[in-house]
């Protein structure tokens, strides 16, 4: 069943646990963790990224409509978000498309421009009903060994920041990677416990999931975090089953693919779940 973004994180604020946020580049992928959500009773936010408009990969065009049909279908509270949108235009797509929430990243601007665009974005977005999330400090690239991911979130300023632009969520920085990890991450917990205090009324969120380990998701979820956004760990593990499937398989064929695809998102999925708090919930 559709839910709105907002609703899904309030709840899980108040539940003190956190949605797992899954990209989805294949709608097999999608399927998978539609399927995972449904017998974990687990509420779930599916993501297409502004990456997704890359020529190699599904455009959201094609990807929203199945999503939205899926998250409508599903058993459990679940929606449709975009994720890193980096101008208007892709906001204002996706809004067109019918996602339920969006998210513009203007994390690598200025403060002050980061407020005016995130402000842009949150009134077009709530005009058209959609929910909105927005980025402020700088989630690391991990697949940059150089990045050292060392500017987090500034307390103060993140009070300033949801007071101008009126988001529904905040992506904060608290040495979390984006990509691969090259390094287990060190999170700065007590930074993520003193925005969550500042910020009570307000859902915070944890992009970069991938590569973090069990403990520091425990404390995250247990400290504010409402949403982990997971993407690289699911490719990680879809790669290695296609492979060994290939490999071990006399005469691999397309459809038993695909289910391999669908069961190893499934699998990984239900897996973060676990971590985040979230089975049962929905």
């Amino acid at each position: 069943m559709i839910e709105s973004f907002a609703n899904i994180l309030k709840d899980a604020q108040r539940g003190h646990y956190a949605v797992g946020a899954f990209n989805c580049f294949s709608l097999e992928q999608a399927r998978g963790a539609i399927e995972a959500a449904e017998e974990a009773k687990s509420p779930i936010i599916l993501q297409v990224a502004e990456i997704a408009e890359l020529p190699d990969l599904p455009p959201i065009e094609l990807m929203a409509p199945f999503c939205l049909e899926l998250a409508a279908k599903a058993s459990v509270p679940a929606c449709l978000h975009l994720d890193h949108g980096k101008t208007l235009e892709t906001c204002a797509k996706a809004i067109r498309l019918g996602f339920n929430s969006i998210m513009f990243d203007g994390a690598a601007l200025p403060f002050e421009e980061n407020v005016r665009m995130s402000a842009i974005c949150a009134k077009m977005s709530k005009g058209a009903g959609c929910d909105f999330e927005a980025e402020l400090g700088k989630v690391g690239d991990a697949w940059n060994v150089n990045d050292k991911a060392d500017v987090f979130t500034d307390v103060e300023e993140s009070a300033r920041f949801i007071e101008l632009t009126g988001i529904d969520a905040l992506a904060i920085a608290i040495g979390n990677q984006h990509g691969k990890y090259v390094a287990t991450p060190k999170l700065n917990i007590d930074r993520l416990k003193e925005i969550a205090a500042r910020n009570p009324g307000t859902p915070l969120v944890l992009h970069g999931g991938s590569g973090t380990s069990i403990e520091d998701f425990k404390a995250c979820v247990h400290n504010g975090i409402c949403k982990v956004n997971v993407a690289t760990a699911l490719h990680t593990d879809v790669v290695a089953a296609i492979k060994q499937y290939v490999d071990t398989c006399p005469n691999p064929n397309y459809d038993e693919l695909r289910n391999v695809i669908i069961r190893t998102n499934k699998a990984a999925v239900l897996r973060h779940m676990e971590i985040f708090e979230s089975v049962g919930k929905a």
